[in-house]
């Protein structure tokens, strides 16, 4: 960029000395040029001739050889911002807990991760080459200028802040605009999140109609807020051209009321303002592009401040797997200002089988959150072998468990890749044996590619039970101690649940388990029953411990 700068200059410095060699023939001395390299003097007049094409030819070089470099490294450079930007943002939103991003529309979210990024990528790629670069033309042709007549070039220079000042208001004005504009984006793509991920309830209840009822609401309002942008922006080109013609009118005034004494001066004076002129507008249209980058990086950073759940303590523990016993010791948490859990107490004992019964809103899901550390206890606390989590890393605390949930969450990779989420370094033997146990090999023998073929988004070309079963052969695979079934089967049509719960059967004997369940005949064979309502557990013991009791749980089976 100073290369581009320095090229500039020597331009418009050129150009009254290339306007006298024109008019006469080749034939006169270089004047100004001269004047500046003393050593031209002493050259005939017939080496002068082919001095100058070859200085010009030179000068061209140099700056075709700064654009290339400029254009390259700014662009690397915007490229490694951008990239650096998108995996802050991403790490930050994987840092969060649950309950922040259930407040918040995940269109918003995404929209931030995606166009506001893209705003950025276009003020690190375009935005911040022109300021610099315009900026170093600029100051570089007000040091030609001022050699070539100190005078005018004070009084530009003097009346530069009083141009400045409009178009400092509209930035102003423009920066609020596209605020306005980029909110209604994300209002406008969370509607559309919404809408896609909702299509099934929309259709069944014929609401279309009032779904893009919303959505004209929505974009009407992005309309609105864009086209107030579009007009401020508009604005400032224009503003730009007056006040660059208004200088230039300024200059010839001032000319032809003073007196330069060499002709080729004035010719490279007015040579240089009007080279100012470029770089002038195009920093008034770029700032177009910063001020939306400013807006972007606002938002941008609203997502990066939000607080991450607390870090692990100074002194924390990291904790063997578990040997003997996970206990829940008086336990109260609230999503909000709503309770979850009160006097919660409950233990998972090594090699047992432990299954939570009750009703929907009882507080079941929420011990899972708390059980995994993905939110921590208002009140009470919960031990590993006696060791509060609170006190061990939350890596040490999460190897403890594996988990399965209602929804079998599967990525659009490979069935390989999505196995060995859980572990790495497994080998092919041991991904066969996982899948044999959860039931799954013989389904993924029968894919294209086997373990390599990549099953799309969210795993659509398999079977809700297909899913379900990948997600048990990764639990298996990462060889945690504790396995955490989270409804993992109440999604399944018959035939799904009975070769998921086939294989529940065979991978639960012996093993240490926490098995949430709505259908009550899938936990008949649990070592334990807890029975949980308004949040605390009301019974606990075997299935038939239970049923000689005749209390919650044998109500709960006469409904089932």
């Amino acid at each position: 960029m100073a290369v581009l700068g320095l090229t500039t200059g020597l331009y418009a410095f050129l150009v009254g000395p290339a306007l006298r060699f024109l008019l006469t023939g080749g034939t006169s001395r270089l004047g100004l040029v001269e004047s500046v390299v003393p050593g031209l003097r002493e050259l005939p007049p017939a080496s002068l001739r082919w001095l100058l094409p070859a200085a010009i030819v030179a000068v061209g070089v140099l700056k075709g050889a700064g654009y290339l470099g400029q254009f390259y490294f700014v662009g690397l450079f915007g490229q490694r911002v951008v990239m650096d930007l998108r995996r802050t943002v991403f790490d930050r939103l994987l840092g969060l807990s649950p309950l922040q991003l259930s407040t918040r529309l995940q269109g918003d979210l995404l929209g931030r991760f995606s166009a506001d990024v893209a705003a950025v990528e276009v003020a690190a790629s375009y935005t911040v080459a022109s300021y610099l670069r315009d900026t170093l033309q600029l100051l570089i042709l007000v040091g030609v200028a001022f050699a070539m007549s100190w005078p005018l070039t004070l009084v530009l220079v003097v009346a530069m802040p009083l141009a400045i000042w409009p178009v400092s208001r509209l930035t102003r004005s423009l920066l609020n605009r596209v605020r306005e504009g980029q909110s209604a984006m994300g209002a406008l793509a969370g509607q559309v999140q919404e809408g896609v991920g909702a299509l099934r309830t929309i259709k069944a209840f014929d609401a279309r109609a009032a779904e893009l009822g919303r959505f004209e609401r929505k974009a009407s309002s992005l309309e609105h807020s864009l086209t107030r942008a579009g007009w401020t922006r508009a604005a400032t080109p224009g503003l730009m051209e007056v006040l660059a013609s208004s200088a230039i009118a300024v200059v010839l005034a001032l000319v032809a009321s003073g007196r330069f004494a060499e002709p080729e001066r004035l010719v490279s004076f007015l040579a240089t303002v009007v080279l100012a002129w470029q770089p002038a507008k195009d920093l008034g249209r770029m700032s177009g592009f910063g001020v939306q980058a400013a807006a972007a990086l606002e938002r941008l950073d609203e997502v990066l401040r939000l607080p991450l759940p607390s870090p692990d303590a100074p002194a924390a523990v990291t904790l063997p797997p578990v040997a003997r016993v996970v206990r829940f010791e008086h336990v109260g948490f609230s999503w909000g200002e709503r309770p979850a859990l009160t006097d919660f107490s409950l233990e998972l004992q090594a090699g047992k089988v432990t299954a939570l019964v009750g009703e929907s809103g009882g507080g079941k899901s929420t011990v899972v959150s708390l059980l995994l550390r993905l939110q921590a206890p208002a009140t009470g606390r919960i031990t590993i072998d006696g060791v509060d989590v609170a006190a061990a890393t939350a890596q040490s605390v999460r190897a403890q468990f594996a988990l399965v949930t209602q929804l079998p969450l599967v990525f659009s990779a490979s069935v390989r890749d999505n196995l060995t989420m859980a572990r790495p370094t497994a080998t092919d033997a041991e991904l066969e044996a996982a899948a044999r146990d959860a039931n799954a090999l013989e389904f993924i023998a029968q894919l294209p590619q086997g373990f390599d073929t990549v099953i799309g988004e969210r795993g659509q070309s398999l079977s809700g039970g297909q899913r379900q079963r990948l997600c048990l052969a990764r639990a298996l695979l990462s060889r945690a101690p504790v396995l955490v079934l989270d409804e993992a089967t109440s999604s399944l049509d018959a035939e799904g649940e009975r070769v998921v719960q086939a294989a529940l059967d065979r991978v639960l004997v012996g093993r240490t388990a926490l098995v949430i369940a709505h259908r009550l005949t899938t936990i008949e064979r649990a070592d334990c029953i807890a029975v949980v309502e308004a949040g605390r557990v009301v019974e606990q013991g075997t299935h038939r411990e239970l049923l000689a009791l005749d209390g919650r749980y044998a109500a709960l089976r006469r409904r089932a």
